[in-house]
């Protein structure tokens, strides 16, 4: 499971950290530039249980914004894309 938000900076990052349940799943922050899409501030991506994705959607309650529906499907995939062409580019290297 995931959730995405849409936060202003990496700071933004630190409520889900802080969390003892949450700190313990897959946080990951981008850059809006960094994934081609429009405007400013940070996506931030939480995978992991449903308890600790519930417990995030809490948590960012009145402070992220909650990205959901198709809009999150997308920009899940574009990580995705982006986390692929890292790990070939590191693999020729290193290959």
């Amino acid at each position: 499971m995931y959730v995405i938000f849409k936060g202003g900076s990496q700071r933004d990052e630190e409520i889900f950290s802080r969390d003892d349940v949450i700190s313990r799943q897959t946080i990951k922050t981008y850059d809006f530039s960094s994934l081609g899409l429009r405007g400013d501030g940070v996506v931030i991506l939480i995978e992991g249980s449903e308890d600790a994705i519930e417990r995030a959607k809490e948590l960012a309650k009145d402070k992220l914004e909650l990205i959901e529906g198709e809009k999150a499907e997308e920009i899940y995939k574009k990580i995705k894309e982006l986390e692929e062409s890292v790990s070939m580019g590191v693999g020729a290297i290193f290959g």
